[in-house]
């Protein structure tokens, strides 16, 4: 017999309903990434709707893992999850976007690619760049690691309790983690939500560069020159 799930707490039930909500509205931000019926489609379209599709299935698998109390896999998916984000923002480290994307969609690994400056788009390069606007990126992206490739951290994953006194440690094989405090699925939950957000962003800036005149453009592009910020534009 089946042992039924304890409930979450409100605030972890809410911040799955959040979750949802998030799912929901990006999934009506990539649909208006096509813009209007007959428009031209451009190579960063189809990327863009690829980052969509990853981060609304890979939040609905989220959830259900939340609220199955499975904490280790959650964490796996999360680092998934952000990669969707930092993989997609790397459009914004190269000069020609549509080329990129391009060589994305004939199956060359992003992290084979190089940015305008000629440096590599590793994962962690990309988690360097975008740390100065998500400060949280670098320690999560790092800790999560051992979540995805088997390490140390599924071993204390099943630690129940250490006594020093006793000087023993009880282990438990379970497919739950009822161990984990309220806090660590608060955690988890926002650092989701921080990352879906990076995509919305990004998602928001390349529909607003497609709505731009070839005059509005070419001054935007001379602006983020300037600025030393690129920007990929529907004509690139």
């Amino acid at each position: 017999m089946i042992k039924p799930l304890p409930s979450h707490t409100d605030l972890v039930k809410s911040l799955i309903a959040q979750v949802d909500t998030d799912s929901d509205a990006l999934l009506k931000l990539g649909m208006s990434v096509f813009g209007k019926s007959g428009e031209p489609m451009y190579p960063l379209d189809h990327l863009a709707v690829g980052a969509v599709k990853r981060n609304i299935s890979t939040a609905r698998a989220f959830n259900m893992l939340i609220e199955s109390w499975n904490m280790v896999c959650a964490r796996t998916l999360l680092r998934v999850h952000i990669d969707t984000s930092l993989r997609f923002s790397a459009a914004w480290l190269v000069d020609k976007p549509h080329d990129f994307a391009t060589r994305v969609l004939k199956g060359e690994r992003i992290d084979k690619l190089k940015d305008r400056d000629g440096k590599s788009l590793s994962d962690a390069y990309i988690v360097e760049v975008r740390s100065s606007e998500h400060p949280w990126l670098q320690a999560v992206y790092k800790n999560l690691s051992g979540y995805v490739h088997f390490s140390g951290l599924h071993i204390y994953a099943s630690v129940v309790s250490i006594s020093e006194k006793d000087r023993t440690i009880s282990f438990e094989i379970s497919d739950t983690d009822l161990q984990f405090p309220e806090a660590s699925w608060v955690e988890i939950l926002r650092c989701f939500r921080d990352a879906t957000g990076i995509l919305t962003k990004f998602l928001n800036g390349y529909i607003s560069t497609k709505q731009l005149s070839p005059a509005e453009l070419a001054a935007a592009k001379q602006l983020l020159a300037r600025l030393s910020v690129g920007e990929p534009s529907a004509t690139s």
